[in-house]
C-alpha cells in the first residue's frame, strides 16, 4: 500500500504530469527532488547556498506535510549543476545550508555533479528518504 504526498501549492506545477512530491510505502517515505523553488513558484535568487537552504525547507515541509520528521531523514542525494567552482567549494555551501536547516542531521549522503537540471537557474536539487 502507497500513499503519495503533494503540498497543495505545488499541485498546479506537477500532478498534470501524474508526479507527486513523496510517496510512503510501509514506514518508509521516499521524497522526490526538491529544488530551491518557492512557494510563488519562483527560484530564490542568491546563489547555490540560497537555493540549498530553499531545498532543505521544502523537504522539511514534504515531511511534515506526510506527518514524518525530518530528524528521521536517513538518506540525501544532491544534484549539482555545473559550476565553476569545484565540487568540494559547492559541497561546502550545500552542508552549511543543510545544517542550518537540519542541525545534527546525520544522514547518508551523496553528491553528484550533472551537466544540467530542469531549468538553467536551478542550480541543486535534492532529493531524500526518511523513515517514519
Amino acid at each position: 500500500m502507497t500513499e503519495r504526498f503533494t503540498r497543495a501549492h505545488m499541485k498546479p506545477l506537477i500532478e498534470p504530469y501524474g508526479l507527486c512530491e513523496a510517496v510512503r510505502h510501509g514506514n518508509t517515505l521516499y521524497l522526490a527532488g526538491q529544488t530551491g523553488m518557492d512557494e510563488g513558484h519562483s527560484i530564490v535568487e542568491g546563489g547555490l547556498k540560497a537555493q540549498a537552504l530553499q531545498a532543505f525547507r521544502n523537504i522539511k515541509d514534504v515531511v511534515t506535510c506526510a506527518g514524518g520528521r525530518a530528524e528521521s531523514l536517513v538518506s540525501l542525494t544532491w544534484y549539482l549543476a555545473e559550476s565553476p567552482r569545484s565540487m568540494m567549494e559547492d559541497a561546502l555551501d550545500v552542508t552549511a545550508a543543510r545544517e542550518e536547516v537540519f542541525p545534527g542531521l546525520v544522514a547518508a549522503s551523496t553528491a553528484v555533479r550533472v551537466k544540467a537540471l530542469l531549468t538553467p537557474e536551478i542550480l541543486i536539487e535534492v532529493q531524500a528518504v526518511c523513515a517514519l
